[in-house]
């Protein structure tokens, strides 16, 4: 029954980072609990199989339980595990990686490694999208309530570092300001460099003209290190060049978006820099940009030591993004080739190629399952998979399996669906000879995953 209070003991966390309890056969997914924990919940939702339920009351608390800082934590949906001692944190996803590899991808890891942790636990975003929407007091920023699309203020996020939030504050003083924006403004996306500071604003609004986007540049042009900022909007028209009042370049492009035509807007730069060991790489505003860009250069580190990348040694890197995974293999002598479906992110992955002397590297405008369909068998002797989080198609697997590649890479951020594919190619002949987890998205229930599959 909705709304009924119970009395649960916390047996272990699942992925999502909900806590699992048990009482009279059912089964309860508990939010903002930790194992052993005896706790007090109000139930919700019920599914098949599980009902959701919220801590109302902790009754016996574990040693790890800490007091969440964000003061949303409760309500936003960006965080799972505030209320966790960082270093528990580690362990419960590491218990979580090998129950979700044994249950849904039967396979057995006798050891699990320690997963790698952030350098910095909070303020480690390089990126961070804020919704916009209307309050009492006027136009705001936040982030949507748990597992719904209600906003929840939040002008500030723990999770990026202290200059992004000053450039928060400014886009939240701005807005308030105004009794009404020039127009729809649905989303605002601040990215950051690490290594130089500049930043790019990326709006999102309903349709659009060029006199709006130019107002709309105005109002935010002055905030300290943003070097460009980028307005995509939803409408109609023909596929044009249009010129704002700052001479920036803006395009009205034929593409859909939500089943309506969409304009693009730029003023000042379009991308950023950031560096990587001892690689520069531009990330254009159509590339997606790695959140955690210190452990990334880490993760890069490690991907290179297990590939042991020597003069000839060929390699394939599908879903390639800007590569910063493939170029470093080739500066170190691999003969590279970079396949990526998005042609903005193969095209900043040329560039940095260009920009810093790397040779032994080619670029294929492909997705992931034509690439390996052109691909003949003993072409390569590694090949590296870096699929979004729905992981990697029946087809693509098939197509790895065909070519019988001694080495397989694979980096994951869901472990369900990780566990899914390791499942599917360990049936095919290959089986798991290492994997370290990295903790990318400390405070929520994500977790990226490497794997080195052999034959």
């Amino acid at each position: 029954m909705a709304d009924e209070t119970l009395t649960v003991t916390i047996e272990k966390l699942v992925q999502g980072g909900r806590g699992l309890a048990r009482r009279e056969g059912k089964v309860l997914l508990v939010r903002g609990a930790i194992p052993g924990e005896t706790v007090a919940v109000t139930n919700g939702v019920q599914h098949k199989g599980f009902q959701e339920a919220t801590v109302s009351e902790v009754l016996i608390a574990s040693p790890d339980r800490v007091t969440p800082p964000c003061p949303v934590y409760e309500v936003c949906g960006g965080c799972q595990f505030q209320h966790i001692r960082y270093e528990a944190q580690l362990l419960e996803k590491a218990a979580i990686l090998k129950e979700t590899l044994s249950r849904v991808g039967r396979l057995a890891v006798e050891t699990m490694p320690p997963v790698i942790p952030s350098p910095d636990p909070y303020g480690y975003r390089s990126a961070i999208r804020f919704v916009v929407f209307r309050d009492r007091a006027g136009f705001a920023l936040g982030f949507h309530r748990e597992g719904t699309n209600q906003p929840v203020a939040a002008a500030c996020c723990l999770l990026v570092p202290e200059p992004t939030r000053a450039i928060a504050a400014a886009l939240g003083e701005r807005l308030a300001q105004r009794a009404k924006p020039p127009l729809r403004l649905e989303s605002v996306e601040i990215r950051r460099s690490v290594a130089f500071g500049s930043t790019l604003l990326l709006h999102r609004t309903g349709p659009a003209k060029r006199e709006q986007a130019d107002t709309l540049f105005e109002q935010f042009q002055d905030i300290p290190d943003v070097v460009g900022q980028v307005l995509t909007a939803g409408g109609e028209g023909k596929p044009q060049k249009v010129k704002g009042k700052t001479g920036a370049i803006g395009r009205k492009e034929g593409r859909e978006r939500g089943g309506q035509r969409w304009q693009r807007f730029v003023d000042g730069q379009e991308w950023i820099a950031d560096r990587l060991g001892d690689l520069i790489f531009r990330i254009s505003d159509r590339s997606s940009m790695q959140a955690n860009w210190l452990l990334n250069e880490t993760l890069s580190r490690t991907v290179s030591d297990w590939v042991a990348p020597t003069a000839g040694l060929r390699v394939l890197e599908l879903f390639a993004g800007i590569g910063t995974l493939g170029l470093p293999l080739a500066r170190a002598g691999a003969l590279v080739t970079e396949a990526e479906a998005n042609a903005y992110a193969l095209a900043d992955a040329r560039h940095a190629a260009k920009t810093n002397h790397v040779g032994r590297s080619r670029f294929r405008s492909l997705r992931a399952e034509a690439m390996l369909q052109a691909t003949q068998a003993e072409e390569y002797d590694v090949v590296i998979v870096d699929p979004p989080r729905t992981g990697v198609s029946r087809e693509c697997l098939q197509e790895l399996l065909r070519l019988q590649v001694g080495r397989v890479l694979y980096l994951s951020c869901d472990p369900a669906t990780l566990a899914r594919d390791l499942s599917r190619l360990c049936d095919g002949g290959y089986r798991i000879a290492r994997l370290q987890p990295f903790d990318m998205f400390p405070q929520t229930s994500h977790l990226e995953t490497l794997v080195e599959l052999v034959r």
